[in-house]
């Protein structure tokens, strides 16, 4: 029984790599037994005797064969590794805050609006999208600023509404002002809501980056 083993899983070096294709097949479409880890037990096994057939091959002095073996067991796994870090990042992503220093030049690029420097933070999240595998994230954002400071917002506001803008236009609300992006290609990427309430002094910005 040893040496017909010896014979066609050591000796035999093609024989290793093609079982252990085969588990890597039934590991991930889990063909046979379904719902248990037969996929991986097997996987486990026959990656276990290929490495020994390649020990036993580089031992033998067939070195170009050893170490063929040996790339086609590492790669595989070195793959589910790498697969396994990205969901395990994917499922990991912190949540945080937009830099203050961010907050002023973020409206202005989006809106053409120059905020007071002096404002108080209500809210300021950054949340990561669930399941993404990239980096889509949305930012939640609610400044107040002074009632100082209100009538050079609403100057500005009333003045940029008279100009055309590639990034937008203002509409009046009963409760202050609306910023409505126009959907270019930029938009496309980072949609965003953006409101300015007159009534409480407050900024609100909204948007996703996809």
């Amino acid at each position: 029984m040893t040496e017909i083993l010896k014979k066609y899983l050591v000796t035999k070096w093609w024989i290793p790599i093609l079982l252990f294709g085969i588990s890597i097949i039934l590991f991930i479409s889990e063909a046979i037994l379904p719902n248990t880890d037969f996929g991986f037990y097997s996987l486990v096994f026959f990656g276990f005797v290929l490495l020994i057939s390649s020990v036993w091959q580089l031992f033998k002095g067939k070195i170009v064969i050893g170490f063929f073996q040996l790339s086609i067991l590492v790669v595989p796994f070195v793959f589910l590794g790498f697969m396994a870090y990205l969901f395990a990042g994917m499922m990991n992503k912190p949540d945080g805050e937009l830099a203050l220093d961010r907050i002023e030049p973020l409206i202005k690029e989006k809106t053409d609006l120059i905020i007071p420097k002096d404002f108080e933070v209500l809210k300021n999240l950054i949340e990561h999208t669930e399941g993404a595998f990239d980096s889509d994230y949305s930012i939640g954002l609610t400044i107040e600023y002074k009632e100082s400071d209100e009538k050079n917002i609403i100057k500005q506001i009333l003045k940029s509404a008279e100009l055309e803008s590639d990034k937008g236009s203002w509409k009046k609300r009963n409760n202050g002002f609306d910023f409505e992006h126009k959907y270019n290609e930029t938009n496309r990427a980072e949609p965003f809501y953006f409101k300015v309430d007159t009534l409480n002094n407050k900024i609100e910005l909204n948007l996703s980056h996809l």
